[in-house]
């Protein structure tokens, strides 16, 4: 559960350095889904979920490949005020829109797996918390993307964001750990 745990922090907390029209993304997303791939590997065979997710995860390696490859050579891949209502805006706006949505669903199967490992095992890796902490995550990062046309709306609504992203992060490393001591890893 650490390399998903890992994955996690790639994925949900991005850092990126701007040098003129391009941009490079310190803690790239296709690490992050490298990783979070090779912790449902790993917990395959506690649920179906992790399985189930794994071609899911894969196509966001290559999708955040490209879109980073895309960026660093100068690219949009996100949109503002000036132009989010031409067309490829609003392709651009939809394609992002749609990456959030599937990472919100892999996480949330993630989280379904971990609840089932909990039931099945009867012993507790602190989904009920995670699961909340998630619901939180989702709503203000779907709310925060579609504010983002409105900068001032964006800002509290990122700030907001990365707090519910961190308190997902820590209730995730809880669960992470209650994982390890249960099964006995050190």
């Amino acid at each position: 559960m650490g390399s998903i745990f890992i994955g996690m922090i790639f994925i949900f907390l991005n850092f990126d350095l701007n040098i003129g029209n391009a941009r490079i993304g310190l803690i790239p997303d296709f690490i992050g889904y490298s990783f979070m791939l090779n912790g449902l590997s790993e917990l395959e065979w506690f649920s179906r979920r992790f399985s189930k997710i794994k071609p899911v995860t894969s196509g966001m390696i290559t999708y955040s490949i490209l879109t980073y490859a895309f960026a660093l050579i100068g690219g949009t891949t996100s949109v503002d005020i000036q132009y989010a209502l031409a067309p490829h805006g609003l392709f651009l706006t939809a394609l992002g829109l749609a990456a959030l949505l599937i990472s919100l669903f892999i996480s949330y199967n993630i989280i379904m797996g971990i609840r089932d490992i909990e039931l099945y095992q009867d012993r507790n890796l602190n989904s009920g918390r995670l699961y909340s902490t998630w619901k939180m995550m989702a709503v203000f990062s779907v709310l925060t993307f579609t504010a983002a046309i409105m900068p001032a709306l964006a800002v509290v609504g990122l700030i907001v964001t990365l707090v519910a992203t961190v308190m997902y992060l820590f209730a995730f490393n809880k669960a992470k750990n209650l994982f390890r001591v249960d099964v006995g890893v050190g």
